[in-house]
């Protein structure tokens, strides 16, 4: 998201800009597009040397979705352009990645053409929740007990707002 918002500042300040110093802009968005897909590629890398990979063939087809938007978003910065077709590549990118995060291994969520047409895999976290996690036999996962004491009237938020605000606000928290 972080890159998306540099994209379209270069895009507005393309006009006050020289042509080498835009040009420049473009390579230095184009190598970062490039280390977050990077990430990306070895992320479904640490997916497929879990035990059983295959039960995460929809994250994995999903990352793979995202790694080739994402080859596609560098292409376009380094030609340099930062307009709407960046911006686009780069939002598909993202929603795609929230995407991933809110897959339901029980069926049901997603959305886009196959609205309910979450995966179908045994676990309870997506491969994405999973990565990083480390392997811990005597790990007990329980319910929390504590209730939420405010903002329990009104309207509820979609989950995919809640997940976005969610990672919103961790990382605000992670930059103070």
């Amino acid at each position: 998201m972080n890159l998306r918002e540099e994209t379209r500042v270069a895009e507005q300040a393309k006009e006050a800009m020289e042509r080498d110093d835009y040009i420049s802009e473009g390579i230095r968005l184009s190598e970062t597009q490039d280390l977050l897909r990077d990430r990306t590629d070895k992320v479904i890398d640490r997916i497929n040397e879990l035990p059983e990979p295959e039960g995460f063939a929809k994250e994995i087809n999903m990352l793979t979705k995202v790694e080739s938007v994402m080859k596609e978003a560098v292409n376009i910065l380094v030609s340099p352009d930062t307009g709407d077709r960046a911006i686009a590549a780069e939002t598909e990118a993202i929603e795609l990645l929230l995407a991933s995060k809110r897959i339901n291994p029980k069926g049901g969520g997603g959305g886009g053409t196959s609205p309910g047409g979450g995966g179908s895999g045994d676990t309870q976290d997506s491969a994405l929740a999973l990565i990083g996690a480390g392997v811990n036999a005597k790990e007990q996962r329980r319910a929390s007990e504590v209730t939420q004491a405010t903002g329990e009237s009104g309207r509820a938020l979609p989950e995919e707002f809640r997940a976005g605000l969610d990672e919103y606000f961790s990382r605000l928290e992670r930059d103070q």
